[in-house]
């Protein structure tokens, strides 16, 4: 356990308590469940390296969801995965196992444009206040209104087509 202050890191208890979370953000950044459990395992080999810099609860778990994001986003821009990615158009994703059976909703989240999925994934599914996610993404508190809005109606539209014309 690493001490900073009155605050102490267990990265085992961390690994219990927010593995769904940093593993559902992967999965949403990055559409492979394979990437998805690499970027997993090197957030939480992350934590082990940093956990003295942690100074609380709440900022653990806006470190963690920084940290994937950030990790996402590199394997994402690596020169390995985009020249694997043209491999990956071509076959089809594959069928979710029981574990991993999204929603449609969720589905409908992962097809959105990524600054739109990440904060409707932040806001509904991990219940972040818009404050939180602009400190988190280094953005404007209206900026992130602004995409929540933005996301909503795309999710709206794409839900319509596929349900009907009912308001979702």
């Amino acid at each position: 356990m690493a001490k900073t202050g009155d605050y102490e890191v267990d990265t085992e208890e961390a690994v219990r308590t927010y593995a769904d979370m940093v593993y559902r953000l992967a999965c949403l950044n990055t559409n492979n469940k394979e990437t998805a459990e690499d970027v997993f395992q090197t957030v939480f080999l992350k934590l082990v390296q940093y956990k003295e810099s942690i100074i609380s609860e709440e900022h653990l778990k806006a470190w963690l969801i920084r940290v994937t994001i950030n990790q996402c986003k590199s394997v994402a821009t690596s020169s390995w995965n985009r020249k694997r990615a043209s491999y990956e158009d071509a076959m089809l994703m594959e069928e979710p196992t029981e574990q991993e059976d999204f929603s449609d909703v969720y589905e409908a989240v992962r097809e959105l444009p990524e600054k739109y999925r990440q904060v409707i994934h932040l806001f509904y599914y991990e219940q972040l206040a818009v404050k939180d996610i602009a400190g988190i993404l280094d953005t404007k508190e209206a900026t992130v209104k602004t995409w929540l809005a933005r996301g909503r109606k795309l999710l709206n539209e794409k839900l319509k087509e596929e349900y009907g014309n009912g308001r979702i």
